[in-house]
């Protein structure tokens, strides 16, 4: 017995000091000068010369001027067990204004002016970036954004994950999509992206989102900043390309041109192609287009249930996959200037609504005199209800409902509730069945004295 717990001893130990790093014990310094990028690429090398293990960050600041490369089986992991906020908008004690920081922290500096540059880290198989804080320190507040390469991205490896982190600052967060990266994983991640948060391509096994929350965390606090104008006129929260059965979960996007674009594949064979999402508790709030489909996947689609989008959905003629809305709250467009107070409809693919509230909240949305506009392809919805009418109070903003325009293959509008006038405009070429709707239903059916 003694023989047998001086071996499981010694090879506790030895495990230990093979599968575990610590970037201090390395040589990184953690003062936010001197650049430590090859103390972290030293401490990944030796473990993952071992198999595989874990790189510990200890609380600091850490400046990382160059990239790094995280190999197969090494999760590289912070102090966060969840992801982190700034303590307060600004650190009185910075000169530049940066926001206060605390945890491991990664002071990103490599790669400016150069967003098609090398990314801070490079992802192999089964690696992990983990619980760690990342900043831009020369990122600015009070100009346009500077390009920057990726934070993250995947090195064309399967089972990459990012949990636990907030990118307070990047130009780019994470990109799983340049390369093949299949049952990817990000859980977890609080990012104010300045032109792209999340890009996902060529996952052709189950990848999934969720938990992620691209909103301004860094410049919440200073509405006028040239910032928030950029991110608003150029910023893309997710840009969703091919992938299968991929799960999006408690996702959200705030403030982007555009929250969640669904594009074609950029791979060829079988990486070619829309893709099928399955979006549950997620969304798009306050957009110029919230919700771009582009492309999807012809036989399954996107779908998105139980979520709330505000903003502009825009179907495009490209299109010809599926579309669904199941249990959603969909609250119309930010001004209007695409020509629809809430969505657009068109290509040969059908696009459902169920169960949904349609309510145009905004009073630039006004500006559209049609809230859901169907220039071809194939729709259906059915038990939803219209908020607005010309009683609305506070929004001012009544458009018609409903227009279908003669390219219109099929058309199921039906069981459907209007607080207003119901004023369904029918064009339509195609087959339309237009049954079993209630309107002015907000008018009071029991008057005082009946």
């Amino acid at each position: 017995m003694a023989l047998l717990l001086a071996s499981l001893v010694a090879t506790t130990a030895h495990s230990q000091t093979t599968a575990w790093r610590n970037v201090r014990d390395s040589g990184a310094v953690a003062d936010g000068v001197t650049d430590d990028t090859a103390a972290f690429q030293r401490a990944i090398d030796e473990c993952a010369a071992t198999g595989g293990g874990l790189v510990q960050v200890p609380t600091g600041k850490y400046l990382l001027a160059g990239s790094l490369t995280l190999h197969a089986s090494v999760t590289l992991e912070g102090a966060w067990r969840a992801p982190a906020t700034v303590d307060r908008y600004v650190d009185p004690e910075s000169p530049t204004g940066a926001p206060k920081l605390s945890g491991s922290v990664l002071l990103a500096t490599g790669g400016k002016g150069d967003e098609n540059g090398p990314p801070l880290l490079r992802l192999g198989f089964n690696a992990c970036l983990k619980g760690v804080t990342v900043f831009y320190p020369e990122q600015t507040k009070t100009n346009p954004p500077i390009p920057y390469p990726w934070t993250v991205q995947s090195a064309g490896a399967d089972n990459c994950a990012v949990v636990d982190c907030l990118f307070v600052n990047p130009y780019q967060a994470v990109d799983f999509g340049t390369y093949p990266s299949g049952r990817h994983t990000i859980r977890n991640l609080y990012a104010e992206a300045l032109r792209r948060g999340v890009y996902v391509d060529m996952c052709l096994d189950v990848g999934r989102l969720e938990n992620i929350h691209l909103w301004p965390f860094w410049t919440a606090a200073d509405a006028d900043s040239p910032v928030n104008a950029f991110r608003l006129e150029q910023g893309e929260g997710f840009i969703l390309g091919r992938s299968d059965w991929e799960y999006i979960s408690n996702s959200f996007a705030i403030s982007y041109n555009v929250g969640l674009r669904f594009i074609r594949g950029r791979g060829d064979g079988p990486f070619a192609g829309g893709g099928n999402y399955l979006l549950t508790q997620s969304g798009a709030d306050c957009c110029n287009t919230a919700v771009l489909v582009e492309e999807t996947q012809g036989h399954s689609g996107v779908s998105f249930s139980n979520s709330q989008i505000f903003g502009d959905i825009i179907v495009a003629p490209t299109n010809s996959g599926m579309v669904r809305f199941t249990g959603c709250g969909l609250f119309g467009s930010l001004n209007g200037r695409q020509g629809v107070a809430l969505a657009k409809l068109a290509g040969t693919g059908r696009v459902s609504f169920s169960n949904c509230h349609f309510y145009c909240i905004h009073p630039e949305s006004r500006n559209a005199e049609t809230m859901i506009l169907v220039e071809g392809g194939r729709v259906a919805i059915n038990g939803c209800v219209f908020l607005n009418n010309q009683g609305t109070a506070g929004v001012n903003s009544n458009p018609v409902p409903l227009v279908l325009e003669p390219d219109v293959r099929a058309a199921l509008i039906t069981d459907n509730e209007f607080y207003g006038q119901a004023r369904i405009v029918n064009r339509a070429r195609g087959r339309v069945v237009i049954e079993d709707n209630l309107e002015q239903t907000d008018e009071d059916p029991f008057p005082e004295g009946q």
